[in-house]
């Protein structure tokens, strides 16, 4: 039969049937394409050469900032916040038993590691651990959410040598161990929608919440949370969200983590004292002559910048880079910054950190720790723009300019590593010594003296004896640190510790009364009062060996 004939008669629904074969051999076909595509897809990741480096390159660092930030012997607070902890535990109040000027964050977590390791400061210990090692985190996670995995890994190293400098107590058992955590939370979780990672917007509530959470801590952690409301404000918005509906949800979530912050100290303490403590007493600081002003010197910042001249080259060099960029002419290939809403929040964050830093009393180097955030982001952009500046080359190497400031990066980076080796070393050394043997016998004779319900009282600043000695503090004062530091005006501090010691009479008094000599110190508070009381009603029963040491009469004169 011929081959027309066969192919008319044919009738249209078998072509059909037969097109739909032709389809599902198509199909099958395209099919076991894509099978070996996903096959491909899902096969073994390769081999992460940046990630390996990370690791082997940040976790020893990370041990050895936990060594120091855990053996150090001149951490005094370290002691306190334990003390407050137990103290705590065994179901004082907050700010009416015990007294502080600094936000309840760092009691409360001391109170927990200690209940969850039995009593021991190991559960602290862990806690400011997972601390340091989540904010490395964060820095990791912006990085890669505004630049790329090389600038990421070299950030994230950047931030495990210098956020956790010895000499800032980052790491430790401090507030700002948990400070800088709350600062790049807020940090991460904003930028995360800012530069289009996410549309989910409850991320800025969630930013909102996690810059308030640093008033847990410290009553100026403001430098994140401001930098992140003016930027919103400045900054013109990439989507169909007015900036007002953004500032609105972020400013929600900051203040339910201060309304959060209240409940609480209104269910476990007393909120006009805790008022009184956090924010009345430190205004005190303020008065002419005392401890710090509203418009105050950061000429002393410059003395404690020890091992941190990489990331304050870096940080200027942000700067200067569009100002270099301006006199070549753009083209085509030129690099551009693919996060250019960035680099004015982080120095709006770094401007503010550096106030508060600097208007903290007593000038002290760990309050600049508040700082160390935006610095290491700000480093970390400058490492992005050298980076970011060979993406238009033709071959996969990079130039050699890149190379040799990866070369430049570890030359200056052993300086603040070899600042961390040598304060370990000395530290070790210290451990291995005897405890202070003086230390000790004092210790042994408030035991012999008080016993374990007694309550007793030490001039000064020790919470290391009352930690050692395991005995409760006889009134919410721990001792007389905060009426030295106010100098005149600290006499109606003196004049409630005279009254609350004659109310509560404890068992032992350590206190020194040549320390408050008006003729030597004319500015000091009087403690007349306080002596006569004590010498009517205590003895020195080792006058000699303990000189300050006053045990209360069982009949008094």
């Amino acid at each position: 039969m011929p081959a027309e004939l066969c192919y008319a008669r044919v009738s249209p629904s078998a072509n059909q049937r037969l097109s739909n074969v032709l389809k599902r051999l198509d199909q099958l076909t395209t099919g076991m394409s894509k099978t070996e595509t996903n096959a491909n897809l899902t096969a073994p990741p390769r081999f992460n050469l940046q990630a390996v480096v990370l690791a082997v390159v940040t976790l020893p660092i990370l041990a050895l900032s936990l060594y120091i930030a855990h053996i150090r012997t001149d951490d005094i607070d370290a002691w306190f916040f334990l003390h407050y902890g137990r103290e705590l535990l065994s179901g004082a109040t907050l700010y009416t038993d015990i007294w502080d000027i600094k936000p309840p964050g760092i009691f409360w977590i001391n109170a927990i590691g200690l209940a969850l390791a039995g009593g021991s400061p190991v559960g602290v210990t862990v806690i400011c651990a997972l601390a340091i090692i989540l904010s490395a985190v964060f820095v990791y996670r912006i990085a890669m959410t505004i630049y790329d995995q090389p600038t990421a890994v070299i950030g994230t190293i950047f931030a495990v040598v210098y956020l956790n400098l010895w000499t800032y107590h980052v790491g430790g058992n401090r507030p700002a161990t948990f400070l800088i955590l709350t600062e790049l939370g807020s940090a991460y979780l904003y930028l995360k929608y800012v530069s289009g990672s996410t549309t989910q917007r409850r991320c800025l509530f969630w930013a909102g919440v996690c810059g308030g959470l640093g008033l847990w801590f410290k009553q100026t952690a403001f430098a994140a949370p401001a930098a992140i409301l003016i930027h919103l404000l400045i900054v013109k918005p990439s989507d169909s969200d007015s900036r007002w509906n953004k500032v609105s949800l972020f400013g929600t979530g900051y203040l339910c983590s201060i309304a959060a912050l209240v409940l609480t100290l209104a269910i476990t303490s007393d909120l006009g004292w805790a008022w009184d403590a956090i924010v009345g007493f430190n205004r005190k600081f303020f008065a002419p002559g005392i401890a710090t002003s509203l418009v105050p010197s950061v000429v002393w910042i410059g003395s404690h910048c020890n091992g941190m001249a990489l990331p304050l080259i870096l940080a200027p060099a942000t700067l200067a880079h569009p100002v270099f960029k301006s006199f070549y002419r753009k083209s085509d290939k030129d690099e551009g910054d693919s996060a250019p809403t960035v680099l004015p929040f982080l120095w709006i964050w770094l401007l503010f950190a550096i106030y508060l830093a600097a208007v903290g009393p007593h000038n002290r180097p760990m309050y600049l720790a508040v700082a160390l955030p935006p610095l290491v982001m700000l480093a970390t952009h400058s490492v992005y723009l050298l980076i970011n500046s060979a993406r238009n080359q033709q071959n996969n190497m990079p130039p050699h300019y890149v190379v040799v400031g990866i070369i430049w990066f570890a030359y200056m980076l052993w300086t603040p590593l070899h600042l961390q080796i040598d304060f370990a070393l000395r530290q070790f050394h210290r451990s291995t010594q005897p405890t202070n043997p003086n230390l000790l016998a004092t210790v042994e004779a408030i035991q012999r003296y008080a016993g374990p319900d007694d309550a007793i009282f030490i001039n000064g600043y020790a919470p290391e004896l009352y930690w050692r000695a395991e005995r409760h503090q006889a009134i919410r004062y721990l001792g007389t640190e905060k009426i030295h530091q106010l100098q005149q005006f600290g006499q109606p501090l003196m004049d409630e510790t005279t009254r609350s010691l004659k109310d509560s009479k404890p068992r032992v008094i350590l206190f020194d009364f040549n320390r408050f000599d008006s003729a030597s110190s004319p500015n000091i508070a009087n403690v007349d009062e306080l002596e006569r009381w004590v010498r009517d009603n205590y003895d020195q029963p080792e006058s000699v060996r303990f000189p300050t040491l006053w045990v209360r009469r069982e009949t008094p004169r």
